[in-house]
């Protein structure tokens, strides 16, 4: 018997009777799936109920309801008295379902991103959670973790948890944390507090991001540095403020300018301690300018300490919130550089005025990180494995930091100039003319090795050209490696 031109004289499916799935579920997922593939195409006649049911091995009964569910859905088309065919429209039309695969990520249409997000991952920017290498800023020492200690103190209390910390934990954070953490910043840095005044967050950028929601109208002007930690400038777009890009020199931000620019800015966001990307620090002259700003124009100083704590010689250099007597610094602090990235908990210091808009704003939330992490890190804290773990690291990037400096000088002299390093985690370094650091940066990557361009961090015009590299992360023996790749990146980018 010949078969009439648009008709199939059998599905071809294969019914598994021993999976948990309903057979007229699965002879509804067979026929979807050969119209979606296009193997039966717009208009086909189907056989029919009955032959489908003999087909397969099956109660009539079962095949009706696969054929109801896929007229429901549209993908069929059955009248009374008629042959059942392919629907002439499709729900979704076959050649958009064939080009993607199951063991894919289908892409969808082509969105256009918003400008504000284009700017946000400048070209070259390393991928967040991938293998970190030279010289990737921000990374710390995670070879120099104690992480067996740390796995006995997380197991620890976890086996001792209350009902209170399973049951979700504190808005405004672990109670013996914000103790702990109180103890510690006026210790160690002459932060002037006490626990009610700690909030604990999870990392800095929900602390930038809080404090600005608080303290900011639509509109208000804040004093960033620049060039400057980009995380700040996401966060005063998000909170309907307007960035005002204020210049930074070898003494810090330049005071006298932003009064110049914005006279009446609502919040100034300053690393007054260790400059981010410059390293700089803050002149006395220019901390008792701001302070005495803030307080004549009522404006909020947010203070980040991102790594402060790891001054190379000497003791860390007191922190400006110790030198407010107005309260109008929020000092921002961070466990994810001091320990590692993947804890993510931070916290900010309130002035005593904003304490209760605070804990207004925190009292429906949700907990800022897992109760249980934060109970961990409070006995980190207070039996003094952090202290004795910060005075480790403070060794550790001396050493790596010099050797990053000598390396430099030896594989990249004329065309880089390094600026000296007391603090911290990374160093920048003036880049020769004509040479491009984006392409620099860009060059580098294809060779292995991670910078930072410093174009990417200025908000207004680019002053400099130069280069941020990131040594905390980087055991000895290989920065003079990476040192020795960036010098041929150098070279292409100069022939380039």
């Amino acid at each position: 018997m010949k078969t009439p031109p648009g008709a199939v004289t059998s599905l071809l499916l294969r019914l598994d009777p021993r999976t948990s799935t309903p057979l007229h579920e699965q002879i509804f997922e067979g026929v979807r799936t050969r119209i979606l593939s296009g193997a039966l195409a717009p208009g086909w006649r189907i056989p029919s109920s009955r032959q489908l049911a003999t087909e397969l091995e099956v109660a009539r009964s079962t095949v009706l309801q696969a054929l109801d569910a896929l007229a429901a859905e549209g993908y069929v088309v059955a009248r009374a008295g008629a042959s059942t065919r392919v629907a002439p429209e499709l729900p979704i039309a076959p050649e958009d379902r064939t080009r993607s695969t199951p063991s894919r990520v289908s892409r969808g249409p082509r969105l256009a991103a918003s400008a504000r997000a284009r700017k946000s991952s400048p070209v070259g920017a390393p991928r967040l959670g991938s293998a970190p290498r030279a010289f990737r800023p921000g990374v710390p020492a995670l070879d120099l973790f104690p992480t067996a200690l740390w796995g006995r103190t997380v197991t620890r209390v976890h086996a001792r948890a209350s009902t209170g910390l399973l049951d979700g934990g504190d808005p405004l954070g672990h109670a013996p944390l914000r103790e702990a953490i109180a103890a510690h910043v006026s210790a160690s840095r002459g932060v002037r507090c006490v626990a009610a005044q700690v909030f604990v967050t999870a990392g800095t950028q929900q602390a930038f991001d809080e404090v600005l929601r608080l303290a900011l109208d639509p509109g208000d002007a804040v004093w960033v540095e620049d060039p400057g930690y980009p995380g700040v400038r996401r966060a005063v777009l998000a909170a309907g403020g307007r960035p005002v890009p204020v210049p930074v020199d070898p003494e810090g931000l330049d005071v006298g300018a932003g009064m110049a620019r914005a006279p009446r800015a609502r919040v100034a966001v300053v690393a007054p301690s260790h400059q981010y990307p410059l390293g700089a620090t803050l002149s006395l002259a220019r901390r008792m300018a701001l302070l005495h700003w803030a307080e004549r124009t009522r404006a909020v100083i947010i203070e980040d300490d991102y790594d402060s704590e790891f001054r190379h010689r000497g003791r860390p250099l007191t922190a400006l919130q110790g030198l407010d007597e107005a309260g109008c610094v929020v000092y921002v602090g961070t466990f994810s550089k001091s320990m590692f990235p993947g804890l993510r908990l931070g916290f900010f210091v309130a002035p005593p005025s904003l304490v209760d808009a605070f804990a207004a704003a925190r009292a429906t939330a949700p907990a800022p990180a897992s109760s249980l992490e934060q109970a961990a890190l409070a006995v980190f804290l207070s039996e003094g494995h952090f202290a004795r773990h910060l005075r480790r690291m403070r060794v550790a990037y001396r050493e790596r930091g010099e050797a990053l400096l000598d390396a430099l000088r030896a594989d990249c002299a004329g065309a880089l100039t390094p600026r000296p390093c007391d603090t911290g985690m990374q160093v920048s370094a003036s880049l020769a003319a004509p040479l491009s650091d984006l392409r620099v940066r860009d060059e580098a990557a294809r060779l292995g090795v991670e910078v930072a361009a410093l174009s990417d961090y200025f908000l207004g015009r680019r002053r400099e050209a130069g280069l941020v590299f990131g040594f905390g992360g980087v055991r000895p023996d290989a920065l003079r490696a990476g040192t020795r790749t960036l010098a041929r990146a150098l070279e292409a980018a100069r022939g380039g």
